[in-house]
């Protein structure tokens, strides 16, 4: 079990690593401002679950073995780089098939939260610098004689996690606030998907740049 020193230092290290905008940041201000509450919110839930996949990996050493496979490293990063490419190119027609389906009666998109779920997730696995992220910040709070490291950063891993979620709740809402905001002048609504494919693009420039 950490120390309350631990727990403190190490809250205080996460909450500022949590308000530092990273990949899965601008994935979710994006969601946020260009589709609304709905599509932000579970967006984090689905970012979330990569982050708690990140930590259970950390602990079961997982994290360990990626890092020491530069393979298995460029892989999953270039796959996330390929996905986020394949959102970007996606958004980019998205105006064009709206058009398309003008004629047709509107019906409710059910499925819409789903799918930012599973974006959601996928960007956060993909993003693979931050496991490595985590096998080298975590360690550094543990102590050999408060018991079992696991159990450690199990403990440890839990607050980054609650920490990291109301970070990314608080982009999710405000840039969904802003969203509503734009989507009351069309001049600006005609840009949404031009505005998304660039994030996506960025997004992908990015991951691949900073590897």
């Amino acid at each position: 079990m950490p120390t309350l020193h631990t727990f403190i230092a190490f809250a205080l290290v996460s909450l500022g690593l949590a308000l530092i905008p990273g990949p899965s940041t601008f994935f979710l201000i994006s969601q946020g401002a260009l589709h609304g509450r709905s599509r932000a919110l579970a967006s984090v839930a689905g970012i979330e679950v990569a982050s708690a996949v990140r930590v259970l990996a950390t602990a079961a050493g997982l994290s360990a073995l990626l890092a020491s496979s530069a393979v298995a490293f460029s892989t999953i990063r270039w796959v996330g780089v390929a996905y986020l490419a394949y959102l970007g190119l996606r958004a980019m027609t998205a105006d064009h098939r709206g058009k398309a389906s003008e004629s047709e009666p509107a019906l409710p998109d059910a499925g819409s939260s789903t799918k930012a779920l599973r974006k959601g997730v996928l960007v956060g696995l993909g993003n693979v610098k931050m496991a490595i992220f985590y096998l080298a910040f975590f360690p550094q709070f543990l102590h050999a004689d408060r018991g079992s490291e696991v159990t450690q950063i199990l403990i440890l891993g839990a607050v980054f996690w609650i920490i990291g979620l109301a970070g990314d709740l608080l982009y999710a809402l405000a840039s969904a606030t802003i969203g509503a905001w734009v989507r009351t002048r069309p001049r600006l609504k005609s840009a949404q998907p031009r505005t998304e494919a660039v994030s996506y693009l960025a997004l992908a420039g990015w991951t691949a740049t900073t590897g």
